[in-house]
């Protein structure tokens, strides 16, 4: 029987009820379609604000990424032309050795001088070559060497010393592109001497390059593990877990029906006061 015609509290709670599934549902919805839980502030202040500083260190840290792939580059086509650099030397020094004999005619002597002196063009070639984006660090035009950033907060550098591979200079290749270097079995193994010299200076010089690309090798390493370790930390913050919010959908789809049901019936109770003037 119905107790009360003007407050039909029953009606009343089911509706209410279904409002909250309907509201429920939606929010759920919402997460599903956006795989995020905290798409705003009003979500949850406190996560959305460590969400935000953590993509901007993200952020940060692909700068960083960037700016040690360029370090990279730049290692990489200095080593490889120091390889050149020290093959061709070699080349060279066997050159000296041919014309360390004292069987040579004047023309033999003349055609292996001519030969060592485009081998030292080709020397010359190399270092100039050796430039990657603007930026060459084997021909004495960086001094100071070139930094790359190598943290998020920039304050620590690597840095690729700048070198001098020009013939005669630096002490690095102390054979000097003399035009009288093959002229006399002397003057050739003079040359041959500057050359096991320069041999060496170059070895030298590829161990350094090679510890400096490892050191660079590693911080890039580091900095892309530190990078998917913030992005998993953020998608922990604010992603949606899908299996979670699609089984809270089907829940809350079955609780909707459920409380449109009850709505309905709710609404019939009153029904029983008009029999009561039918009969």
């Amino acid at each position: 029987m119905v107790e009360r015609l003007n407050n039909a509290a029953g009606a009343l709670g089911a509706l209410k009820y279904l409002q909250t599934t309907n509201r429920d549902l939606s929010g759920a919805e919402s997460r599903l379609s956006s795989g995020l839980k905290v798409a705003r502030a009003r979500d949850d202040a406190a996560s959305y604000q460590s969400a935000a500083f953590m993509k901007g260190q993200g952020s940060s840290l692909n700068a960083v990424t960037l700016s040690l792939g360029r370090a990279e580059s730049i290692s990489d086509t200095a080593i490889t032309a120091t390889e050149s650099i020290s093959k061709l030397l070699t080349e060279m020094k066997a050159t000296a050795v041919q014309a360390m004999s004292t069987d040579w005619s004047d023309d033999q002597r003349t055609a292996l001088q001519q030969r060592y002196e485009g081998q030292m063009q080709t020397l010359q070639n190399y270092v100039h070559m050796a430039t990657f984006d603007g930026d060459n660090i084997l021909d004495g035009s960086k001094p100071n060497g070139v930094s790359f950033l190598a943290d998020a907060e920039a304050t620590q550098n690597l840095t690729l010393a700048g070198r001098n591979l020009m013939p005669g200079t630096g002490g690095v290749i102390v054979a000097e592109p003399s035009t009288a270097a093959l002229t006399s079995a002397q003057a050739a193994a003079d040359t041959h001497a500057l050359l096991e010299q320069s041999i060496a200076n170059i070895g030298d010089q590829l161990t350094d390059m090679s510890a400096e690309r490892r050191r660079i090798e590693a911080q890039k390493g580091f900095v892309s593990r530190l990078a998917d370790a913030l992005a998993a930390g953020v998608g922990r913050m604010v992603d949606t877990d899908l299996a979670a919010e699609s089984a809270l959908i089907q829940a809350l789809q079955v609780k909707q029906e459920l409380s449109a049901s009850a709505v309905s019936i709710a609404n019939t109770a009153p029904q029983a006061l008009l029999t009561l003037f039918r009969g």
